[in-house]
């Protein structure tokens, strides 16, 4: 296992800066989660430091290394997306193994790694199926157990329950915290659904527009939001803002109440 440093992380694309100056630490073992409105960052946050994009300036650090030129096979991370990416010829088995395969791994090692994966995802009566003989949810269970198989040093999921439904989802984040309980490795994931967020989260960050609005646990960022996004983006549902006028010392008046007086302090 180990943990994620991000100092001063920039991404350009041209001229154009969408991560502007990112600063961030990720505890080993730690399962934290970017969350925030469509376009805020988040996923091109998670590409960089799996490697996916090339970080403009700034440096990426996975257990103490400097990895920011590193290639995406030396940083020690395993990915899994929101399409499941399965061969649709291979089996369970042979899906979950491949990589492995791929990098000479031996044949008895690679079978001992699938049925510790397929055990922790519950997976072994299925190892012999295909992909088209597996529900939405088994499918990405199997693109899960394809990244345990590779034991890497940290697990990124990019918006992994996007394309299954409302019932699925709610099953799978039970999976998803299960897994994490059991193997401890560092995880991050990133979703726009708060409510993943702050099910699933040891810490969440709130991304906005390429920047870091708050960083901190579930709880704290529900009941001590550092401003008026965060405020409004977490909690189901969410936070209601009315205008009011400061009249004396510890009082507002409210319009939308009547122009009642209410005391602050």
């Amino acid at each position: 296992m180990s943990g994620v440093t991000l100092k001063n992380a920039v991404k350009r694309f041209g001229e154009v800066e969408v991560i502007h100056g990112v600063d961030l630490d990720i505890d080993e073992g730690e399962f934290c989660v970017f969350v925030g409105p469509s376009g805020c960052g988040k996923s091109t946050l998670l590409r960089m430091i799996a490697g996916l994009e090339e970080t403009t300036e700034g440096e990426v650090r996975i257990g103490g290394r400097d990895v920011t030129r590193a290639d995406p096979a030396e940083r020690g991370v395993a990915m899994v997306f929101q399409t499941y990416a399965l061969y649709p010829h291979m089996t369970v088995e042979e899906n979950m193994g491949f990589g492995l395969k791929m990098t000479g791994t031996p044949k008895a090692e690679i079978e001992q790694k699938v049925a510790r994966a397929a055990e922790i995802l519950q997976l072994g009566p299925y190892l012999k199926r295909k992909p088209k003989a597996l529900s939405g949810g088994q499918r990405q269970r199997v693109a899960i157990g394809r990244a345990i198989t590779r034991g890497p040093d940290v697990f990124l999921f990019d918006e992994p329950l996007s394309n299954l439904d409302a019932e699925l989802r709610v099953d799978m984040r039970v999976e998803i915290a299960r897994l994490h309980k059991e193997i401890g490795a560092t995880m991050i994931y990133v979703t726009h659904d708060q409510v993943e967020a702050m099910t699933l989260a040891d810490k969440i960050v709130v991304l906005r527009n390429g920047h870091i609005e708050q960083v901190g646990a579930p709880m704290d960022l529900y009941q001590n939001p550092d401003n008026v996004f965060v405020g409004g983006f977490i909690g189901s549902p969410s936070m209601n803002f009315l205008k009011a006028t400061v009249t004396g010392p510890g009082k507002v008046t409210v319009a939308a109440l009547d122009g009642a007086e209410i005391e602050t302090a």
